[in-house]
């Protein structure tokens, strides 16, 4: 294969798969690992969602590894501060 062609296919795929990765909340929120329910956060989704547009198997990937592993939540913590109101 022509190294002129090579690149013009490598370097799409290189950019697609390194935009998909840091669309994903493991890599993104490591700290949020084991949470089993709660409030989607939305820029996770919506990376993943842009992943899922753009590339269909590494968007699926992302929304079932971020389930599975429940980085797509929003942790209690953060739930709670937007729920408590300052008096002044």
């Amino acid at each position: 294969m022509n190294i002129k062609i090579q690149k013009r296919i490598a370097l799409p795929l290189i950019l697609g798969l390194s935009i998909q990765l840091s669309g994903c909340g493991t890599i993104l929120k490591p700290e949020r690992k084991g949470q089993s329910a709660g409030q989607l956060d939305a820029s996770i989704v919506v990376l993943n969602a842009i992943g899922l547009l753009f590339f269909l198997v590494p968007g699926v990937i992302a929304f079932a590894v971020d389930f599975s592993n429940g980085t797509i939540y929003l942790p209690e913590a953060l739930l709670q501060m937007g729920k408590k109101t300052i008096t002044l």
